[in-house]
């Protein structure tokens, strides 16, 4: 049997503070990063575990009155009472990444000073049925009815269209295109030739701005400018296969970032899992434990302002993308792990008819009940298509991954026309003025309804009036 790549969550060995832990996680060597992911594990001699560089010792904030944190009473013996940016270095835990042979893991699990965390592969959710399904110039509007768009697939819009859709006009005439705005890409990279201005380094290399223009992470960074042409973006690939590991490195450094410069200010994340693994076999894994370290990761950048949208996923029942596993399909089973977590914003996805596209994955979500959020609009021309820049790789941007883009693009503009919204109001903004298509109320379809740009930035107005 192959060794696994886990996460080891560990208490640090000295009273590191957060700047140190800070230099040594991606500006340092491979060679330095290893050496204190061994300091941190020199008591685990013997125990067949192989300590890898790819992300270096991430540190967590650790506490009692914060949710995030894990729910074992009296773990470590922590005692921490203040703020997240607060915690001192030496009540901090830490995570290193590495490799367990098959008959270690059992001996480390038995151990109550560390926590073994599953790193299991992520898919990227552009896939909404675009590639592969041969409907491209097959398109049959008889096929879709119901309220639902499935295959064949209404044709795809332009880039005018949706704009004329979300109202971005209203904004974009009082001068809010998304300037003064930065939002983060975490995906597989974002071609240069969108407006990228920074992003993720590693050992004094430069990953940013440099993936292939049909690249999953172009096509968000397109689809962001949808709504806020004036946005600029950083770009936080994940590095080599994605990992929750590769995320929660990626998001490590989004909250470096924010905490040097408040910057960024919101996070765009299409990806996530495809299949729910078994509960009994792996408890511990990423969909079923809300104390993993990447979800209490997320809510750390959450807590320092920054406003997280997520995929809901593209396995929704009526006609799930080719990748879902049945596990993994329909209500109830498709919205899971991060996308999940009621601090961030979760996005299914409709055509620019207002039906629901049958992949987009179906609440209840099964951390926070109350999923998707709100809807964002797919299948239209931004990266792909007819003159588009990455040409007819794809028929047109698809799957809750172009969606979600939409929307963070929305927020993206209100925020150049509310600095420093919260992301707590930035939410509640976008669900109280989408146009809700189903039944009344909230859903587990599209959660409030579709997002509307106008509306939005009305409702905000509103309530940035000073009071007397």
């Amino acid at each position: 049997m192959a060794d696994m790549n886990v996460l080891i969550e560990v208490r640090g060995g000295d009273p590191l503070s957060l700047s140190a832990v800070e230099a040594v996680t991606f500006s340092a060597g491979p060679a330095e990063r290893v050496r204190r992911a061994e300091a941190l594990l020199a008591d685990l001699p013997g125990l067949g575990v192989d300590v890898l560089d790819d992300i270096g010792p991430i540190p967590l904030a650790s506490g009692p009155d914060d949710p995030v944190f894990l729910q074992s009473p009296g773990l470590f013996g922590m005692t921490f009472e203040g703020t997240l940016a607060d915690a001192p270095g030496s009540e901090r835990t830490f995570v290193v990444s590495a490799q367990v042979k098959p008959g270690a893991l059992a001996r480390l699990e038995e151990r109550d000073d560390i926590i073994v965390w599953p790193n299991s592969p992520i898919t990227l959710l552009g896939d909404g049925g675009a590639a592969g399904d041969g409907y491209f110039g097959l398109f049959d509007l008889a096929g879709s009815g119901g309220g639902t768009d499935c295959r064949p697939f209404r044709p795809g819009v332009s880039v005018d269209a949706i704009r004329q859709l979300l109202g971005v006009e209203a904004l974009w005439r009082d001068g809010y295109r998304g300037q003064n705005v930065i939002v983060a890409i975490l995906d597989e990279g974002v071609n240069g030739a969108y407006p990228v201005v920074g992003g993720f380094e590693k050992d004094n290399q430069k990953l940013w701005g440099i993936a292939p223009i049909h690249s999953h992470g172009s096509m968000c960074a397109a689809d962001i400018l949808v709504a806020a042409p004036a946005a600029r973006l950083y770009d936080f690939p994940f590095l080599g296969q994605p990992r929750s590991g590769g995320a929660l490195a990626m998001f490590q450094a989004v909250l470096e970032r924010r905490r040097r410069d408040g910057t960024p200010h919101l996070t765009n994340n299409s990806y996530g899992y495809v299949a729910v693994p078994d509960r009994a076999t792996q408890p511990r894994h990423e969909i079923w434990d809300i104390n993993h370290p990447l979800h209490r990761k997320i809510r750390e950048v959450v807590a320092e302002g920054v406003t997280c949208f997520f995929a809901a996923g593209n396995c929704g029942g009526e006609c799930p993308s080719s990748v879902c596993h049945s596990s993994g399909t329909g209500p109830g089973r498709s919205i899971h792990a991060s996308n999940s977590l009621s601090e961030v914003v979760t996005v299914a996805a409709v055509n620019s008819r207002h039906e629901r596209i049958g992949y987009s994955s179906q609440g209840p979500g099964m951390f926070d009940p109350a999923k998707p959020d709100i809807a964002g609009y797919s299948h239209f021309f931004g990266n792909f298509g007819p003159g588009r820049p990455a040409g007819l790789a794809q028929p047109f941007d698809n799957g809750t991954s172009a969606a979600t883009p939409v929307v963070c693009g929305v927020a993206a503009a209100l925020a150049s026309a509310s600095p420093g919204i919260s992301p707590l109001e930035m939410k509640a903004v976008l669900m109280e003025s989408a146009i809700d298509i189903g039944e009344p109320g909230p859903d587990h379809l599209t959660g409030s309804g579709v997002v509307n740009a106008a509306a939005a930035y009305q409702l905000l107005k509103r309530r940035r009036v000073p009071t007397a």
